[in-house]
């Protein structure tokens, strides 16, 4: 194995590579009680129309149906599901999809091998029929529902409609009811063969573990697993046009305090950063400086009583940068304006001091994460389905941050091209006047 230190953090990481493409990343943390295993695909909700290898001809398949994957992986043939073989041994099993990638975790502190080797199995061992796929519906309908009828799920699912013209971004995760009732077992078997491959996944594991016993599971399970399709499908991806979908969109909810969310959405080009990681950084410093928790924004909203909640994060595709601020607020059009002044006032807020702080305060988080087995997976997850690769240098990195470089960013904001989504009570009858 290749054997990496993630510098600054004093902490070992060992990869590998097998012959069919399946990728191996270890993280033995000995001073921990637990370990925290990610067996996980590059496959999520953005992929529903694909042409397999050898073949001419696209299959399309539901929005949803990633999701819907995910659940059925925890039906089992020997009608033991992972819940329950797990509870044996007080491990933590879940699952989750994202628009990227969907992942299978297991944590615990005893049976390391017999729980690494069932995540494998289970994960490996797809079991789908006409009577269990029906069954799900219900239970995924249910879900959907549920999250219809949640106001923080709700407006994130209008406001990405209105960002998005044609990017699969727009679409929910979970899929909308009409989509779910129409999955078959022969989608979920097509999207498992082609998706569910070892030159498509990778296993994780942080924690109190042997490297030697992870790698001798891994290797039976996975080393000798033959790829369905050698080389992976070629997707479809729909060219997303510049403009936001909508501008504006006010929705009556069953709620006592409106919610607001104000997004930009930006090309990426414009920043001219190819390293998307450095562009990341620069972003978070500078949002924390215009925005966070002891910038003058949060202090003179908290003094005009502006907002009970206020938040923000910034999102990537392909080709965009999507800024995206959320408030709960009795005030919504003076919280829309503050965030607009802010924005376009931003080079009288940004001074070299804050900059240095702030990279400071970075170093010291990712230190402070450093003991968390739960934050150092999930970090290291994220590097691999967000830049492709585990960033080993990011302590230096951060270092290496030049506050001219921050301005630069700064000014290649594209501010022009937004869009508000308000939901507010149902006798109220606000309108957006920013």
């Amino acid at each position: 194995m290749k054997k990496d230190t993630l510098s600054g953090l004093d902490i070992d990481l060992y990869s590998e590579k097998f012959s069919n493409g399946f990728e191996v990343y270890l993280v033995p943390l000995k001073n921990m009680k637990r370990y925290y295993a990610t067996y996980a695909t590059k496959y999520g909700s953005l992929i529903t129309e694909f042409c397999p290898n050898g073949s001419r001809k696209n299959v399309k398949v539901p929005n949803g149906i990633a999701h819907f994957l995910e659940h059925k992986m925890f039906e089992q043939e020997s009608g033991i599901d992972p819940f329950s073989f797990y509870s044996q041994s007080g491990c933590y099993v879940n699952a989750s999809t994202g628009f990227e990638s969907t992942r299978y975790i297991c944590s615990g502190n005893t049976k390391f091998r017999e729980n690494l080797d069932y995540l494998l199995n289970f994960v490996n061992s797809p079991y789908f029929t006409d009577e269990n796929v029906e069954k799900e519906k219900g239970i995924i309908i249910e879900e959907v529902n549920m999250y219809k009828d949640m106001v923080d799920s709700a407006i994130d699912d209008t406001t990405r409609k209105c960002i998005f013209q044609k990017d699969h971004h727009k679409y929910d995760i979970g899929g909308e009811v009409d989509e779910v009732k129409s999955i078959t077992k022969e989608d979920l078997y097509s999207c498992y063969d082609n998706f569910y491959q070892p030159n498509n996944m990778f296993i994780l594991i942080v924690g109190n573990f042997s490297v030697e016993t992870a790698l001798d599971v891994i290797r039976e399970r996975v080393e000798n697993r033959e790829n369905k399709y050698k080389v992976l499908p070629k997707i479809k991806k729909e060219k997303e046009p510049y403009a936001v979908a909508k501008r504006c969109e006010v929705v009556k909810f069953n709620i006592d305090v409106s919610k607001l969310t104000y997004s930009f959405k930006m090309k990426k080009k414009d920043f001219n950063i190819q390293d998307d990681y450095i562009l990341d950084l620069y972003l978070a410093i500078l949002l924390k400086i215009l925005f966070g928790s002891t910038s003058i924004f949060s202090e003179k909203a908290k003094m005009r009583d502006l907002y009970s909640e206020f938040y923000y994060n910034f999102d990537s595709t392909d080709d965009y940068l999507i800024l995206n601020f959320y408030g709960e607020s009795k005030k919504q059009n003076e919280l829309l304006s503050f965030i607009k002044e802010t924005l376009f006032n931003r080079e009288n807020i940004i001074n070299e001091d804050d900059f240095i702080r702030s990279k400071k305060v970075m170093i010291a988080n990712k230190i402070k994460a450093s003991c968390y087995i739960d934050a150092v997976g999930d970090s290291l997850y994220e590097d691999l389905i967000n830049y492709n690769k585990i960033i080993t240098n990011k302590v230096d990195l951060i270092r290496q941050l030049k506050y001219e470089n921050l301005l630069k960013v700064s000014n290649n904001l594209d501010l022009s091209n937004n869009s508000i989504v308000c939901y507010v009570p149902k006798d109220d009858n606000f309108e957006i006047k920013n």
